[in-house]
């Protein structure tokens, strides 16, 4: 565990430095390359070698270079974060209470779809600030950790014992609790995306769509535990130390960002 938050905050660390020297083209591109090591993870658990990893990444650097350009990408970007929130809220229960994931063709190109939507919705986040992209992360981070103690201390009923044996239904309700909580905290010191959106809606709103994220993360963890278990493997990948992979790090924020994004766009 003392790893695991070492490397979070030394990820942290560096985007806050590049946030600091005020370029932002330094930090797409370090958000880009994050985006960039998931999805070669995420491929890597579909079993695809280097040269049918070619061409999705490809696909994923040309899509990605309009995130840099000045001209109005913004209708194709919106596009694909709804197709995102779309498979994330549709098809995932459905692939989660099957037990299998997509394969073949459609599996590797969901991988570029997810991977590029979080991509695109991080960026729009940054947008608003380096605090308001960080009150996305901590929404799952909260999420994580709460589940993980709640989990560790009550846990009993599992919740998804063929995919993540260590998973509790105590430990959602612990993540619920938790994130609850920190949106009375960002609302209270008008910090992040919950105080725009609360200026938007109204409180009620606010909290529906906080217990929508916390699902959404567990979903994201849960999705991503089942694409390790079709490989069976530990972890995505081994670029940091305690958590294994980049994949392994932001399975769930990949899955929350865009929902996010998009859910606060839908209202302005």
């Amino acid at each position: 565990m003392i790893t695991r938050l070492f490397t979070a905050a030394a990820l942290l660390l560096i985007t806050f430095i590049l946030a600091l020297i005020g370029n932002f083209f330094l930090l797409k591109t370090f958000i880009f390359f994050i985006h960039t090591a998931i999805l070669w993870e995420w491929l890597g658990l579909l079993n695809k070698n280097f040269f049918q990893k070619s061409l999705p990444i490809s696909i994923f650097f040309l899509c990605s270079a309009i995130a840099f350009e000045k001209n109005d990408y913004d209708l194709f970007i919106s596009f694909i974060i709804n197709l995102s929130v779309f498979f994330w809220i549709i098809l995932v229960p459905i692939i989660l209470y099957r037990g299998k994931t997509f394969s073949g063709v459609l599996g590797l190109y969901s991988a570029v779809l997810i991977t590029l939507s979080s991509f695109y919705a991080s960026l729009w986040a940054l947008e608003n600030g380096l605090f308001y992209f960080l009150s996305i992360l901590l929404v799952v981070w909260i999420a994580d950790t709460s589940a993980y103690i709640t989990g560790r201390v009550l846990g009993k009923k599992k919740l998804a014992p063929k995919i993540s044996p260590k998973k509790t239904i105590e430990g959602v309700y612990g993540a619920l609790f938790a994130n609850i909580v920190f949106a009375l905290i960002c609302i209270e010191f008008h910090f992040g995306w919950m105080e725009e959106f609360k200026q938007l809606t109204n409180f009620f709103l606010v909290f529906l769509l906080v217990i929508w994220a916390t699902l959404i993360s567990v979903m994201g963890d849960l999705f991503q535990s089942l694409l390790k278990r079709e490989a069976k493997v530990k972890d995505s990948g081994s670029l940091l130390p305690g958590h294994g992979g980049f994949y392994d790090r932001f399975d769930a924020v990949i899955a929350v960002c865009p929902f996010l994004m998009f859910s606060v766009k839908l209202v302005q």
